[in-house]
Order: structure tokens, then sequence, then C-alpha cells
């Protein structure tokens, strides 16, 4: 009992003293080839998004086809991190030649057309 409790106290102490660093994630990973206008539109849209929400307000992560919201908080008692998956809209550009679907990255060649 003494050892989990030792082992428990180690734990939230290292956890303390992590430092927890803004988030500033790359959003244009996969698109570069974008014209400049389109990835500060695109930019925007996503934080827009993002902000929107009172309990993730911050874009954390774009990830393929999807964007993650969220938001993390530390009163002294409690530590908590919320997210929020977003799918892009089906359609959305996400590589040369490569489309979202359902929160995919897909091939346009691999889609069924008929």
């Amino acid at each position: 009992m003494q050892l989990a409790l030792f082992m428990i106290m180690v734990t939230f102490t290292l956890l303390s003293c992590e430092e927890q660093s803004e988030a500033s994630p790359d959003i244009f990973g996969v698109m570069k080839y974008l014209p400049e206008d389109c990835k500060v539109n695109i930019k925007k849209q996503i934080e827009d998004k993002c902000s929107g929400n009172p309990y993730q307000p911050q874009l954390l992560e774009v990830k393929d086809c999807t964007i993650i919201c969220g938001d993390w908080h530390d009163n002294g008692v409690t530590k908590a991190i919320t997210r929020h998956i977003i799918n892009l809209k089906d359609g959305t550009p996400c590589g040369h030649s490569r489309v979202c679907i359902k929160g995919k990255c897909f091939d346009t060649c691999q889609m069924t057309f008929v």
C-alpha cells in the first residue's frame, strides 16, 4: 500500500512539473501546393471553428482530414485535457489528387464514381 501511494505521489509530482506549451500545429503539411490566399482562408476557417466552442477553443492538431480542437486546465486540484475531433467536409483537398471523404484522405483515382 505504501509503495502504491509513493508511486502515485511521484507520478503527480512529475506531471505537475511538466511544462505545457502553446499548441502550434503545422496545418499545411500536405497542403504546401496551395496558393497563399487559400492557405490563409483555410487556416482562418479552422481557427474560427475551434474558437467557436467554449470548451475546446484552441486548435491542437490537423491530421489528414480531421482537425482537433481542445483545451487543458490545471486548477491545482485537477488537471484535464479536452479534445474535439471535427472531420473536414467531403471533397476538401488533402494532397495532390487526394480528397477528404468521411474524415479520411483518399486518392481520387481509387474513388468510386459510378
